[in-house]
């Protein structure tokens, strides 16, 4: 099963086969915020009325939209296939996850997007294994191809990536 890890302000960074102290760092010091967030928004006091009433409102409907699209992002088969294998193969010692790798939308011809990347979660740090571009509404994803900084269609990704061999051949 994947889990779901938003981090502020994280960057992205190419997948290393060698662990190394600053992995393990990065790793610990991610675990840390994430674990700070959460507790963070479960001890809030309930929102009182007027302007906190707004603001919680309209934190509501981005938390809203942010989860439409990691759900959106998870219901892919190549996300869940790659979640299963990082499972087995590590042997329940790493997960995949779905992070937010940046807290504001991004503009793609006038709509909003959420840049959102798979993650293979190890207990040393987060290693990457794709980078997506998420409508709100979950209804439209692109990849991010972060190498020649494109963003590529689903069809087009898997029609030149072929996603799914990536477990067949780990």
């Amino acid at each position: 099963m994947a889990a779901i890890v938003l981090l502020s302000y994280a960057t992205t960074m190419p997948p290393r086969a060698s662990s190394s102290k600053t992995a393990v760092i990065a790793g610990t010091l991610a675990g840390l915020l994430a674990a700070a967030l959460a507790a963070f928004y479960l001890l809030q006091p309930p929102a009182q009325q007027g302007s906190n009433a707004t603001a919680s409102s309209s934190r509501t409907v981005a938390e809203e939209q942010s989860a439409r699209a990691v759900d959106a992002l998870m219901a892919l088969p190549e996300i869940k296939a790659w979640s299963a294998h990082i499972e087995k193969a590590s042997g329940g010692r790493a997960h995949g996850a779905v992070m937010e790798t940046s807290p504001d939308v991004r503009l793609i011809d006038g709509k909003p997007y959420h840049d959102l990347s798979f993650v293979e979660n190890t207990p040393d740090a987060a290693h990457r294994w794709e980078s997506f571009v998420v409508s709100q509404d979950g209804k439209r994803i692109l990849v991010d191809d972060v190498v020649s900084g494109e963003l590529i269609s689903l069809e087009q990704w898997r029609k030149d990536n072929a996603p799914m061999q990536r477990i067949a051949t780990q």
